[in-house]
């Protein structure tokens, strides 16, 4: 009997032991880690020609849902209408960019309006396709380019004009807007209820 009760006395005492000694490396790792994450990271400089992929965002400071935009063909997603703190979308991946290239131009195409086609009623439900307008532009990019580009910013303005940014950083929205600006209307009906002839 009291064979067992030393075994068990040992039994708990290597429990002990270890769970401290795992704890001290835990403890050890973090204050490791808190060291190492308060040094600033540095980024390397890339070399002129060198292909980035820059993160898409898009601004929307019109009134109206921007269902689809693109850059160069590259899809950037849906813009809701942008608030104080929001442009309206995420970012998507990615548009090319060969660092150092100056003069750039690129072209912009978005969903500018909608009509709605083909109504149905389904168990007292109304759907319809809806069909959408663009328009695509040539826009110059904003010359100011940072010497780290993360960031392939897209501004849609109410007026309808669209600017395009390079930046290091997400940016905060241009226009600091109520977002109870937006129209949440329906879309007019297509003529005659078809869809338009493309």
């Amino acid at each position: 009997m009291n064979r067992k009760i030393k075994q068990i006395r040992q039994f708990w005492l290597r429990s002990i032991l270890l769970s401290l000694f795992v704890l001290t490396q835990l403890v050890a790792c973090d204050e490791k880690t808190d060291v190492a994450s308060e040094a600033p990271q540095k980024e390397v400089k890339l070399r002129m020609g060198t292909r980035v992929g820059l993160a898409l965002n898009g601004y929307n400071y019109t009134n109206r849902y921007i269902d689809s935009f693109s850059v160069d063909g590259q899809g950037g997603g849906n813009l809701f209408v942008s608030g104080p703190t929001s442009g309206g979308g995420g970012g998507v991946c990615c548009v090319s960019y060969r660092i150092g290239a100056s003069a750039w131009k690129t072209k912009i195409r978005w969903q500018t309006d909608a009509c709605t086609y083909d109504e149905k009623i389904i168990q007292g439900e109304r759907f319809y396709e809806i069909y959408s307008f663009f328009k695509e532009v040539e826009v110059q990019i904003d010359p100011k380019i940072p010497d780290h580009p993360h960031y392939f910013e897209v501004h849609f303005y109410p007026d309808g004009h669209v600017e395009a940014a390079i930046t290091e950083e997400i940016s905060l929205p241009r226009l600091v807007l109520s977002k109870d600006r937006e129209d949440n209307s329906h879309y007019r009906k297509c003529p005659n209820g078809k869809k338009p002839q493309e």
